[in-house]
Protein backbone atom coordinates (compact mmCIF):
# COMPACT_ATOMS: atom_id res chain seq x y z
CA UNK A 1 0.00 0.00 0.00
CA UNK A 2 1.45 3.38 -1.03
CA UNK A 3 1.26 6.04 1.67
CA UNK A 4 0.74 9.74 1.12
CA UNK A 5 4.30 10.40 2.31
CA UNK A 6 5.69 7.91 -0.20
CA UNK A 7 3.73 9.54 -3.05
CA UNK A 8 4.96 12.97 -1.94
CA UNK A 9 8.56 11.76 -1.82
CA UNK A 10 8.21 10.23 -5.27
CA UNK A 11 6.86 13.47 -6.71
CA UNK A 12 9.76 15.38 -5.10
CA UNK A 13 12.35 13.05 -6.64
CA UNK A 14 10.74 13.43 -10.07
CA UNK A 15 10.73 17.21 -9.67
CA UNK A 16 14.40 17.21 -8.73
CA UNK A 17 15.27 15.06 -11.75
CA UNK A 18 13.43 17.51 -14.00
CA UNK A 19 14.76 20.70 -12.40
CA UNK A 20 18.35 19.66 -11.68
CA UNK A 21 19.64 20.03 -15.28
CA UNK A 22 18.16 23.51 -15.52
CA UNK A 23 19.54 24.47 -12.09
CA UNK A 24 23.01 23.20 -12.97
CA UNK A 25 22.87 24.98 -16.31
CA UNK A 26 22.06 28.24 -14.53
CA UNK A 27 24.90 27.79 -12.03
CA UNK A 28 27.37 26.94 -14.79
CA UNK A 29 26.22 29.91 -16.85
CA UNK A 30 26.75 32.27 -13.91
CA UNK A 31 30.16 30.72 -13.20
CA UNK A 32 31.22 31.03 -16.84
CA UNK A 33 30.00 34.61 -16.97
CA UNK A 34 32.07 35.44 -13.88
CA UNK A 35 35.15 33.69 -15.29
CA UNK A 36 34.72 35.58 -18.54
CA UNK A 37 34.50 38.88 -16.65
CA UNK A 38 37.77 38.29 -14.82
CA UNK A 39 40.75 39.49 -16.92
CA UNK A 40 42.58 36.18 -16.62
CA UNK A 41 45.22 37.25 -19.14
CA UNK A 42 46.64 39.48 -16.39
CA UNK A 43 47.20 36.43 -14.18
CA UNK A 44 49.07 33.95 -16.41
CA UNK A 45 48.91 30.48 -14.93
CA UNK A 46 51.14 27.75 -16.32
CA UNK A 47 49.62 26.04 -19.36
CA UNK A 48 52.78 24.30 -20.54
CA UNK A 49 56.02 23.32 -18.90
CA UNK A 50 59.20 21.51 -19.74
CA UNK A 51 61.17 19.02 -17.67
CA UNK A 52 63.24 20.99 -15.12
CA UNK A 53 67.02 20.72 -15.17
CA UNK A 54 68.69 18.45 -12.64
CA UNK A 55 69.03 20.08 -9.18
CA UNK A 56 72.83 19.93 -9.36
CA UNK A 57 73.04 21.55 -12.81
CA UNK A 58 75.24 24.65 -12.62
CA UNK A 59 74.34 28.07 -14.11
CA UNK A 60 76.25 31.25 -14.80
CA UNK A 61 75.50 34.54 -16.56
CA UNK A 62 77.51 36.97 -18.70
CA UNK A 63 79.15 39.63 -16.56
CA UNK A 64 78.87 37.62 -13.37
CA UNK A 65 81.59 35.66 -11.59
CA UNK A 66 79.06 33.64 -9.63
CA UNK A 67 77.55 30.23 -10.26
CA UNK A 68 74.29 28.81 -8.90
CA UNK A 69 72.88 25.33 -9.08
CA UNK A 70 69.33 24.69 -10.24
CA UNK A 71 68.39 23.88 -6.65
CA UNK A 72 69.70 27.28 -5.51
CA UNK A 73 67.78 29.06 -8.25
CA UNK A 74 64.56 27.51 -6.94
CA UNK A 75 65.21 28.14 -3.25
CA UNK A 76 62.84 30.95 -2.31
CA UNK A 77 64.45 31.43 1.10
CA UNK A 78 67.62 32.97 -0.38
CA UNK A 79 67.97 35.82 -2.89
CA UNK A 80 69.81 34.86 -6.09
CA UNK A 81 72.49 37.57 -6.28
CA UNK A 82 74.32 37.54 -9.61
CA UNK A 83 75.76 41.07 -9.39
CA UNK A 84 76.52 41.92 -5.73
CA UNK A 85 78.59 44.98 -6.68
CA UNK A 86 75.55 46.64 -8.29
CA UNK A 87 73.62 47.21 -5.08
CA UNK A 88 74.25 47.96 -1.39
CA UNK A 89 74.53 45.17 1.15
CA UNK A 90 71.14 43.53 1.50
CA UNK A 91 69.35 43.60 4.87
CA UNK A 92 68.65 40.18 6.36
CA UNK A 93 65.00 40.04 5.23
CA UNK A 94 65.95 40.92 1.65
CA UNK A 95 68.83 38.45 1.56
CA UNK A 96 67.20 35.53 3.36
CA UNK A 97 63.70 34.51 4.31
CA UNK A 98 64.79 32.16 7.05
CA UNK A 99 61.87 30.78 9.03
CA UNK A 100 59.59 33.41 7.46
CA UNK A 101 59.71 31.73 4.06
CA UNK A 102 60.57 33.68 0.92
CA UNK A 103 63.36 36.25 0.87
CA UNK A 104 62.22 39.64 -0.45
CA UNK A 105 65.17 39.63 -2.86
CA UNK A 106 64.21 36.28 -4.33
CA UNK A 107 60.99 37.56 -5.92
CA UNK A 108 61.76 41.27 -6.29
CA UNK A 109 65.48 40.64 -7.03
CA UNK A 110 68.38 42.15 -5.06
CA UNK A 111 68.33 45.23 -7.32
CA UNK A 112 64.59 45.73 -6.65
CA UNK A 113 63.69 45.67 -10.36
CA UNK A 114 61.04 43.01 -9.84
CA UNK A 115 59.40 40.98 -12.59
CA UNK A 116 55.99 41.12 -14.32
CA UNK A 117 54.49 38.58 -11.91
CA UNK A 118 55.21 40.79 -8.88
CA UNK A 119 56.28 44.43 -8.72
CA UNK A 120 59.32 46.63 -9.13
CA UNK A 121 60.18 48.13 -5.73
CA UNK A 122 63.30 50.11 -6.61
CA UNK A 123 62.83 53.83 -6.09
CA UNK A 124 59.42 53.61 -4.42
CA UNK A 125 59.18 56.00 -1.43
CA UNK A 126 60.07 54.61 1.99
CA UNK A 127 56.75 55.61 3.54
CA UNK A 128 54.82 54.13 0.62
CA UNK A 129 56.59 50.77 0.88
CA UNK A 130 56.10 50.66 4.64
CA UNK A 131 52.40 51.46 4.19
CA UNK A 132 51.93 48.64 1.67
CA UNK A 133 53.47 46.15 4.08
CA UNK A 134 51.14 47.45 6.81
CA UNK A 135 48.09 47.25 4.52
CA UNK A 136 48.89 43.66 3.58
CA UNK A 137 49.36 42.69 7.21
CA UNK A 138 46.07 44.33 8.24
CA UNK A 139 44.07 42.86 5.37
CA UNK A 140 43.45 46.22 3.68
CA UNK A 141 45.19 44.73 0.64
CA UNK A 142 43.78 41.34 -0.30
CA UNK A 143 44.40 38.84 -3.07
CA UNK A 144 42.86 39.74 -6.41
CA UNK A 145 43.20 36.20 -7.73
CA UNK A 146 43.77 33.49 -5.05
CA UNK A 147 45.10 31.12 -7.72
CA UNK A 148 47.94 33.50 -8.62
CA UNK A 149 50.79 32.13 -6.48
CA UNK A 150 53.04 35.25 -6.40
CA UNK A 151 50.34 37.26 -4.62
CA UNK A 152 49.63 34.51 -2.11
CA UNK A 153 53.34 34.11 -1.42
CA UNK A 154 53.67 37.85 -0.82
CA UNK A 155 50.88 37.89 1.78
CA UNK A 156 52.33 34.83 3.49
CA UNK A 157 55.79 36.43 3.71
CA UNK A 158 54.50 39.81 4.90
CA UNK A 159 52.39 38.21 7.62
CA UNK A 160 55.58 36.99 9.30
CA UNK A 161 57.85 39.98 8.89
CA UNK A 162 58.60 42.08 11.96
CA UNK A 163 58.51 45.86 12.27
CA UNK A 164 62.28 46.30 12.31
CA UNK A 165 62.74 44.10 9.23
CA UNK A 166 59.92 45.93 7.43
CA UNK A 167 61.66 49.26 8.03
CA UNK A 168 64.99 47.92 6.77
CA UNK A 169 63.35 46.44 3.68
CA UNK A 170 61.59 49.73 2.90
CA UNK A 171 64.80 51.75 3.38
CA UNK A 172 66.76 49.37 1.15
CA UNK A 173 64.41 49.26 -1.83
CA UNK A 174 63.54 52.96 -1.69
CA UNK A 175 67.23 53.86 -2.03
CA UNK A 176 67.70 51.78 -5.20
CA UNK A 177 67.49 53.23 -8.70
CA UNK A 178 64.79 51.81 -10.96
CA UNK A 179 65.89 50.95 -14.51
CA UNK A 180 63.24 50.39 -17.14
CA UNK A 181 63.42 46.91 -18.66
CA UNK A 182 60.17 46.68 -20.63
CA UNK A 183 59.39 47.61 -24.25
CA UNK A 184 55.73 48.34 -24.93
CA UNK A 185 54.77 47.47 -28.49
CA UNK A 186 51.40 48.11 -30.13
CA UNK A 187 50.25 45.25 -32.34
CA UNK A 188 47.13 43.44 -33.49
CA UNK A 189 48.87 40.09 -33.06
CA UNK A 190 51.60 38.50 -30.95
CA UNK A 191 54.10 35.69 -31.43
CA UNK A 192 52.87 32.26 -30.43
CA UNK A 193 53.03 31.99 -26.64
CA UNK A 194 52.34 29.82 -23.62
CA UNK A 195 52.09 30.68 -19.94
CA UNK A 196 54.90 29.45 -17.74
CA UNK A 197 56.38 30.71 -14.51
CA UNK A 198 53.52 33.27 -14.20
CA UNK A 199 54.63 35.10 -17.36
CA UNK A 200 54.18 34.51 -21.08
CA UNK A 201 56.84 32.67 -23.04
CA UNK A 202 57.10 33.62 -26.71
CA UNK A 203 57.83 31.20 -29.54
CA UNK A 204 58.71 33.02 -32.75
CA UNK A 205 58.68 29.76 -34.71
CA UNK A 206 54.94 29.29 -34.18
CA UNK A 207 52.05 31.11 -35.87
CA UNK A 208 51.17 34.56 -34.57
CA UNK A 209 48.02 34.87 -32.48
CA UNK A 210 45.43 37.66 -32.32
CA UNK A 211 46.06 39.97 -29.38
CA UNK A 212 42.53 41.22 -28.78
CA UNK A 213 41.97 43.34 -25.68
CA UNK A 214 44.89 42.00 -23.66
CA UNK A 215 48.41 42.76 -22.58
CA UNK A 216 50.72 39.85 -23.31
CA UNK A 217 54.03 40.46 -21.54
CA UNK A 218 57.02 38.17 -21.27
CA UNK A 219 60.81 38.03 -21.09
CA UNK A 220 62.92 38.38 -24.20
CA UNK A 221 65.05 35.46 -22.97
CA UNK A 222 63.10 32.96 -20.88
CA UNK A 223 66.17 30.98 -19.81
CA UNK A 224 67.68 34.12 -18.28
CA UNK A 225 64.34 34.90 -16.69
CA UNK A 226 64.35 31.45 -15.07
CA UNK A 227 67.89 32.14 -13.84
CA UNK A 228 66.51 35.29 -12.15
CA UNK A 229 68.71 37.63 -14.18
CA UNK A 230 68.06 41.24 -13.23
CA UNK A 231 69.25 42.43 -16.65
CA UNK A 232 66.79 40.48 -18.80
CA UNK A 233 64.46 42.61 -20.92
CA UNK A 234 60.71 42.22 -21.42
CA UNK A 235 58.27 42.94 -24.21
CA UNK A 236 54.66 43.86 -23.54
CA UNK A 237 52.30 43.67 -26.54
CA UNK A 238 49.34 46.03 -26.27
CA UNK A 239 46.44 46.78 -28.65
CA UNK A 240 46.98 49.25 -31.47
CA UNK A 241 46.11 52.79 -30.35
CA UNK A 242 46.03 51.92 -26.65
CA UNK A 243 48.96 54.16 -25.70
CA UNK A 244 47.29 57.26 -27.17
CA UNK A 245 43.97 56.31 -25.55
CA UNK A 246 45.75 55.87 -22.25
CA UNK A 247 47.44 59.27 -22.57
CA UNK A 248 44.01 60.87 -23.03
CA UNK A 249 42.55 59.03 -20.06
CA UNK A 250 45.55 60.02 -17.93
CA UNK A 251 44.59 63.68 -18.36
CA UNK A 252 41.40 63.07 -16.37
CA UNK A 253 37.89 64.22 -17.16
CA UNK A 254 37.95 67.59 -15.39
CA UNK A 255 35.45 66.29 -12.83
CA UNK A 256 35.79 63.33 -10.48
CA UNK A 257 38.64 61.77 -12.41
CA UNK A 258 41.74 63.84 -11.75
CA UNK A 259 44.78 63.82 -13.99
CA UNK A 260 47.33 61.15 -13.03
CA UNK A 261 50.04 63.81 -12.63
CA UNK A 262 48.09 65.33 -9.72
CA UNK A 263 49.29 62.54 -7.45
CA UNK A 264 52.04 60.78 -9.40
CA UNK A 265 53.89 63.92 -10.50
CA UNK A 266 55.27 65.16 -13.80
CA UNK A 267 55.95 62.28 -16.17
CA UNK A 268 54.41 60.02 -13.51
CA UNK A 269 57.84 59.80 -11.89
CA UNK A 270 56.52 60.32 -8.39
CA UNK A 271 54.65 63.09 -6.64
CA UNK A 272 53.61 64.26 -3.18
CA UNK A 273 51.01 61.49 -2.87
CA UNK A 274 51.52 58.82 -5.51
CA UNK A 275 54.63 56.72 -6.11
CA UNK A 276 56.60 56.72 -9.39
CA UNK A 277 54.92 54.40 -11.89
CA UNK A 278 56.36 55.47 -15.26
CA UNK A 279 58.05 52.74 -17.27
CA UNK A 280 57.04 49.87 -15.02
CA UNK A 281 55.37 46.62 -16.05
CA UNK A 282 52.06 47.33 -17.84
CA UNK A 283 50.65 44.01 -16.62
CA UNK A 284 51.51 44.84 -13.01
CA UNK A 285 50.02 48.34 -13.42
CA UNK A 286 46.80 46.86 -14.82
CA UNK A 287 46.50 44.45 -11.89
CA UNK A 288 46.69 47.35 -9.46
CA UNK A 289 44.06 49.39 -11.30
CA UNK A 290 41.85 46.30 -11.33
CA UNK A 291 42.45 45.75 -7.59
CA UNK A 292 41.40 49.33 -6.80
CA UNK A 293 38.24 48.93 -8.86
CA UNK A 294 37.45 45.52 -7.40
CA UNK A 295 37.95 46.83 -3.88
CA UNK A 296 40.64 44.35 -2.87
CA UNK A 297 43.17 47.15 -2.51
CA UNK A 298 42.33 49.60 0.25
CA UNK A 299 44.35 51.41 2.85
CA UNK A 300 45.94 54.85 2.88
CA UNK A 301 45.48 56.88 -0.33
CA UNK A 302 43.25 54.20 -1.85
CA UNK A 303 40.35 56.67 -1.60
CA UNK A 304 42.09 58.93 -4.12
CA UNK A 305 42.27 56.07 -6.61
CA UNK A 306 38.64 54.98 -6.33
CA UNK A 307 37.22 57.84 -8.46
CA UNK A 308 39.98 57.25 -11.03
CA UNK A 309 39.00 53.65 -11.69
CA UNK A 310 35.26 53.85 -11.07
CA UNK A 311 33.42 53.26 -14.31
CA UNK A 312 36.53 52.42 -16.32
CA UNK A 313 36.21 49.39 -18.59
CA UNK A 314 38.93 46.77 -18.80
CA UNK A 315 40.08 48.15 -22.20
CA UNK A 316 40.37 51.60 -20.65
CA UNK A 317 42.41 50.33 -17.70
CA UNK A 318 44.50 48.37 -20.19
CA UNK A 319 45.10 51.57 -22.16
CA UNK A 320 46.18 53.43 -19.03
CA UNK A 321 48.58 50.62 -18.15
CA UNK A 322 50.00 50.60 -21.68
CA UNK A 323 50.55 54.36 -21.57
CA UNK A 324 52.21 54.29 -18.13
CA UNK A 325 54.48 51.41 -19.14
CA UNK A 326 55.54 53.20 -22.34
CA UNK A 327 56.88 56.25 -20.49
CA UNK A 328 60.53 56.80 -19.68
CA UNK A 329 61.18 55.99 -16.05
CA UNK A 330 63.72 58.73 -15.44
CA UNK A 331 65.67 56.32 -13.26
CA UNK A 332 63.45 56.87 -10.25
Amino acid sequence: MTTRATKSSSRWRRAVRLLLPAMLGTVLSVSMAQDTAVPMWAFPLTTASKAPPAPEESHTLPGSTRRFTQAQLLDRTVAVDWYPSEHPAMPAAVRSGGSRGAACGFCHLPEGQGRPENASLAGLPYTYLLQQISDMKSGARKLVNPHFTPGALMLQTVSQIGEADAEQVAHYFSALRYQKRVKVLESSSVPSFTAQGFVYVFDSSGPRQPLGERIIEGPDDFSRFEERDNRVGYTAYVPVGSIARGATLAKGDGKARQACVTCHGVGLRGGPIGPPIAGRSPTAIFRQLYAFQLGTRNGMNAAQMKPIVTGLSYPQMLALAAYVGSLASGGH
